[in-house]
């Protein structure tokens, strides 16, 4: 069977459609009255039928509506008896038909939009139409002004642009942001104004330094929200915010000299003296902030003087400020520096403190000797107390007479002064095998220097030099020390153990009296 071109297919159908059973009376179209899109995306038309009759041909048409006489421009065609299918003219390439008769736009361009007509021709009931709208969605496009930077300065007003434009639909609100942050024009009236979906445009008065940064308006639409930044540039004058102290130094010294200064545009600082210029080393600290150091090497007498500091920018006045420096010819006690000072300070606390570790040493090393010693002849210092009651009380009033007199103390002797350093044990070794020699305190005794022991009535001292008379050397409760021989008796060691174990003895005293012990 040879195959029918179009022209001859739809006479044909024609001829059916009137020949054709009248028992359906439509083809039962069902489409949506719109369809809604972004740019770029794809769009399908759904459309469905009911009929069960043999499908002659589907054609989708777009309605140009430029002109005063509608046109219909075909989109694509679709005969099923022939199984030709044909996409036409701008959308070939991009539409297909999907399912019974939907139609499939990808990628979707702005001029799709418009009204769609689906026209389907079924044996025995004609051709049945529908139509549907589809919308396409654009995202707005947003310009700031009127530059960017935008350029001001301090106590000036600016305003700042926003042009929104190709949004369908409209957008549904606009704000503007500084530095990310939203900015609140209705709350600060006084300061903005502007800045909304009615005055898109943003108007700032009364400029200063914090208003420089990155402004954004932001239009939100449906699709998506556009935004658009300029930066805010504010200039003012250079300002010095910071200059060394005057300083006193001496010839051959290196002094360094510095001075910061803020400004917009950067500041340009120099130095000089008595009207001369002087080379500095410059360097940014920041976008607004400079510092120049001056460096003085080996200065002289002559170096003394003011030193002046200017910054400046060409916007507004510059700024001043000077130090001086005076050069000595030498040194002073006064010229030392704090962190001299401080380390003469720190060694001085540090010698105070090992001495005092030292003697405090020294100190605990003694204590122990003494205490030692004194424990290895303990049996000599409680001597009186230990007597047996009613030994020696015989000559216990010749012994409670009253002391002799301060002025009748015998002089001293240079030798007989004792060693500080020579311990008890080092000075008996010094006498030999002599037997010792021990006294027995008549009365009580106040040292009034030194190197003298306190002694009291009944104290037994071991005597190391001296029994001639005058003053002696002995040991007593752990201290070697001087002791007057008319404050005391002198014992024998064999009298010192009859003490000691409680025996009656008779002692001849070199004066010729007797005393019972």
């Amino acid at each position: 069977m040879a195959r029918l071109d179009p022209q001859t297919w739809i006479a044909l159908s024609a001829f059916l459609l009137i020949k054709g059973s009248s028992a359906e009376t439509s083809v039962g179209i069902t489409l949506p009255k719109s369809i809604s899109t972004r740019l770029g995306e794809p769009a399908t038309l759904s459309a469905t039928f009911t009929t069960n009759r043999q499908i002659i041909s589907i054609g989708w048409y777009k309605v140009d509506k430029k002109e005063e006489i509608q046109k219909r421009e075909l989109v694509y065609s679709y005969y099923p008896p022939l199984g030709r299918r044909e996409a036409h003219g701008q959308y070939a390439g991009r539409t297909q038909l999907v399912g019974k008769a939907s139609l499939k736009i990808n990628p979707t361009r702005l001029e799709d939009e418009g009204v769609y007509v689906l026209s389907v021709m079924a044996e025995g009931l004609g051709n049945e139409e529908g139509f549907v709208q589809l919308s396409i969605m654009v995202p707005p496009t947003v310009q700031v002004g009127p530059s960017d930077p935008y350029v001001t300065s301090l106590g000036r007003t600016a305003s700042l642009s926003c042009a929104v434009g190709g949004a369908k639909p409209n957008i549904t609100s606009l704000h503007w942001e500084k530095d990310g942050e939203i900015l609140q024009t209705a709350r600060l009236g006084n300061k903005y104004t502007g800045g909304t979906i009615q005055t898109p445009s943003l108007l700032i008065r009364h400029m200063r330094r914090a208003d420089a940064g990155m402004y954004t308006c932001v239009a939100d639409h449906v699709v998506r929200g556009s935004r658009a930044s300029l930066t805010l540039n504010v200039q003012y004058p250079a300002s010095i915010i910071s200059i060394s102290e005057s300083i006193t130094a001496t010839v051959s010294d290196s002094v360094t000299l510095q001075c910061v200064a803020d400004g917009n545009p950067p500041p340009n600082i120099t130095w000089s003296k008595n009207g001369m210029r002087l080379r500095s080393l410059k360097t940014p600290l920041s976008m607004d902030v400079m510092a120049s150091t001056l460096l003085l090497k080996k200065i002289h007498v002559n170096d003394t003087g003011m030193y002046l500091c200017v910054a400046g920018n060409d916007i507004g006045e510059t700024d001043t400020k000077s130090i001086s420096l005076t050069v000595k010819q030498y040194r002073t006690d006064q010229d030392i520096d704090s962190s001299k000072i401080a380390i003469i300070v720190g060694g001085t606390a540090g010698g105070l403190w090992l001495v005092v570790c030292i003697g405090l040493g020294s100190y605990l090393f003694r204590r122990r000797r003494k205490q030692k010693e004194k424990k290895q002849f303990a049996f000599y210092y409680n001597m009186a107390s230990h007597r047996k009651p009613g030994v020696g009380n015989e000559s216990r009033n010749e012994e409670d007479k009253e002391p002799p007199p301060y002025s009748a103390m015998p002089a001293k002797l240079q030798d007989k002064a004792p060693t500080r350093f020579g311990g008890i044990n080092t000075i008996r070794k010094s006498i030999g095998k002599k037997d010792r020699r021990y006294a027995c305190a008549l009365y009580s005794y106040r040292p009034r220097e030194e190197n003298e022991l306190t002694m009291e009535v009944d104290d037994v001292i071991e005597v190391l030099e001296g029994e001639d008379g005058g003053w002696c050397l002995g040991y007593l409760r752990g201290r070697i020390g001087l002791f007057p021989s008319n404050y005391v008796k002198f014992l024998s060691s064999s009298e010192v153990l009859a003490m000691k174990t409680g025996r009656h003895v008779d002692v001849a005293e070199a004066s010729g009296t007797k005393r019972s012990i």
